[in-house]
């Protein structure tokens, strides 16, 4: 498995964060990618969408904890 494709991956994750969709879709975790040959590089690609999409929603603000019992508003823009 190359570098360039978990990057790929990463940046993927970042984008289908960006377009609202959800953790439960990992392109990953989907039926057409099963059965499994490879675990590590599965989990591995798996991981690389999971930490664009996570970095994605932290840049975006969706991860910030309640302040005084109220989520912080924030205006943010991001074209992908």
């Amino acid at each position: 498995m190359l570098f360039e494709n978990l990057l790929e991956m990463q940046e993927r994750g970042v984008r289908d964060r960006a377009r609202g969709r959800s953790l439960a879709d990992n392109p990953m975790s989907k039926p057409d990618v099963l059965p499994i040959t490879d675990f590590q590089e599965w989990y591995s690609m798996f991981d690389a969408w999971r930490f664009g999409w996570s970095i994605e929603d932290a840049m975006a603000g969706h991860i910030d904890a309640p302040h005084h019992g109220r989520a912080s508003p924030r205006a943010y823009t991001r074209t992908v």
